[in-house]
C-alpha cells in the first residue's frame, strides 16, 4: 500500500464512525447510511489528491457525505421525512464539533424525538425540512398566520430539543 492509501485509510477509519453517524441521521435507515458511507468512501478516495493534509478531514469528508445523501434521498426516497441543504449543512458543522459519541447518541435521540411528534408538529416539520417551504409557504397552505407558524416551529425545536436532552441524561436505578 502506498502511502497516499495509508493516510486516507488512516483519516477514514478514524472518522468513519462519525461520518456513518451523520449519514443516518440525514437518510434514517442503517441499510441506506451504509450504501452512503460506502459510496462517500469511493467518492473521497477518488477526490483524495484534492484534500489539503494540513486541514481537518471530518468537515472535508462530511460535505462529501452531505452530497452523496442528497443524490441518494433524490433518487430514492424511501424515508417520508428527508432534510433540506440548509438543514444538512447544520449538521454537518454540529457532528464536526461534537464528539463521535455524543454525535451518534444525539442523532438516534433525534430519530426517536421526532417518531414522537403528534401529527400536526410532524406536517410541520415535515412542510419546512422535507419541502424546503418557507413559514409563508405554511401559512398559506395551512390557512394560518405566519407568525402562528413560526411559533409553532419554535415551539417544536424546543420540545425536540428537550426530548433529546431527556433521552441523553443517563438514569439511575437503584
Amino acid at each position: 500500500m502506498s502511502s497516499k492509501e495509508d493516510l486516507f485509510a488512516s483519516f477514514f477509519s478514524a472518522n468513519q464512525q462519525r461520518i456513518f453517524g451523520y449519514i443516518l441521521g440525514l437518510v434514517r435507515n442503517t441499510s441506506d447510511a451504509q450504501d452512503v458511507l460506502q459510496q462517500t468512501a469511493v467518492t473521497a478516495w477518488q477526490k483524495f489528491s484534492v484534500f489539503d493534509v494540513s486541514t481537518d478531514f471530518l468537515p472535508w469528508a462530511v460535505t462529501i457525505a452531505r452530497y452523496e445523501a442528497l443524490n441518494f434521498m433524490k433518487y430514492r426516497r424511501r424515508s417520508r421525512l428527508c432534510f433540506d441543504q440548509e438543514l444538512m449543512e447544520q449538521l454537518g458543522e454540529d457532528v464536526c464539533e461534537v464528539p463521535s459519541d455524543a454525535a451518534e447518541d444525539r442523532l438516534a435521540a433525534l430519530g426517536e424525538c421526532l417518531k414522537k411528534l403528534p401529527a400536526m408538529d410532524s406536517k410541520l416539520i415535515e412542510c419546512r425540512y422535507t419541502h424546503g417551504l418557507s413559514s409563508l409557504q405554511i401559512a398559506d397552505i395551512l390557512d394560518r398566520s405566519q407568525p402562528s407558524v413560526c411559533n409553532s416551529l419554535r415551539r417544536i425545536r424546543e420540545n425536540l430539543m428537550r426530548c433529546i436532552s431527556k433521552n441523553l441524561t443517563p438514569t439511575c436505578a437503584l
